[in-house]
């Protein structure tokens, strides 16, 4: 019985030993994280993974209903975007069948512009006929001339006839490879002699101090100002002083079925 006791004894002294040292830890603790900056930076450093990764997923939380919406925002737009690209293909398909049903109306009707002018249809294009130059269905005995300016609208000139038959007319277009024009800047009324290039090109040089820029019309005195170019890009080479200027005519031949022509009287 004596020695019961005693060992009884012996395991509540070890208990309180324990929980001493488990109270002085604690405070020790508390003290050290209170008073140490650099325990407070090693704590703060090791913790700071997993408030960074807490802190990401509180700030972005509240993002996740708006990026839905946003995304939902999109595929609305883009389907709104699509029917109208849609429509508009439809658009354009319907304006191609007005421009060449009106085409056609106009070559069975002989439409022509107001005026002393005579409707012809163009019956071969390069390469059934040089390049830059046009054969028509009508001659002398219709009252066509040398040097008659040929014409697509009533102001645009693209050529003139050069040689004649008594039912065909050959046309030389003013991008005829070195047929000269002489014609002014419509901007300015400045002077321009222009030489054809060949392939519906057309160029020019003049003083590096010209007055001419991309876009200009270049037109020839009549009693209309008919429009013979229009300037596409414009280079200067300064060491000598010049800019070249490269123009093209003022409409698509290649799509032209029927021109105009009017008589031209040289004065």
């Amino acid at each position: 019985m004596y020695q019961i006791k005693r060992t009884n004894k012996k395991f509540l002294g070890i208990g309180l030993i324990k929980i001493l040292i488990i109270f002085l830890l604690v405070v020790g603790f508390v003290f050290l994280f209170s008073t140490s900056n650099s325990t407070q930076s090693l704590v703060s450093s090791a913790s700071s993974p997993f408030f960074m990764v807490g802190n990401f997923f509180y700030n972005n939380l509240n993002k996740v209903p708006k990026f839905f919406s946003d995304k939902d925002k999109l595929i609305t737009e883009n389907i709104k975007l699509a029917e109208e690209i849609r429509d508009l293909k439809f658009n354009i398909i319907d304006f191609e069948i007005l421009k060449y049903e009106n085409q056609k109306l106009r070559e069975q009707l002989e439409i022509k512009p107001i005026g002393d002018f005579i409707t012809s249809s163009i019956i071969a294009k390069s390469p059934q006929v040089p390049l830059d130059s046009l054969l028509l269905n009508k001659g002398l005995k219709d009252g066509i001339n040398k040097g008659d300016f040929v014409l697509i609208t009533e102001r645009i000139l693209i050529g003139k006839i050069v040689d004649l038959t008594k039912n065909r007319a050959t046309v030389v277009l003013n991008s005829f490879a070195d047929v000269a024009t002489y014609a002014f800047v419509a901007r300015t009324d400045e002077p321009i002699e222009l030489r054809g290039a060949g392939g519906g090109s057309i160029k020019a040089k003049v003083p590096i101090d010209f007055d001419i820029v991309v876009g200009d019309e270049i037109m020839i005195a009549d009693s209309l100002n008919y429009i013979v170019a229009v300037v596409g890009v414009v280079t200067e080479d300064t060491p000598f002083g010049f800019k070249d200027v490269f123009l093209s005519l003022p409409a698509d031949v290649s799509k032209t079925n029927i021109v105009f022509i009017k008589h031209f009287e040289n004065e």
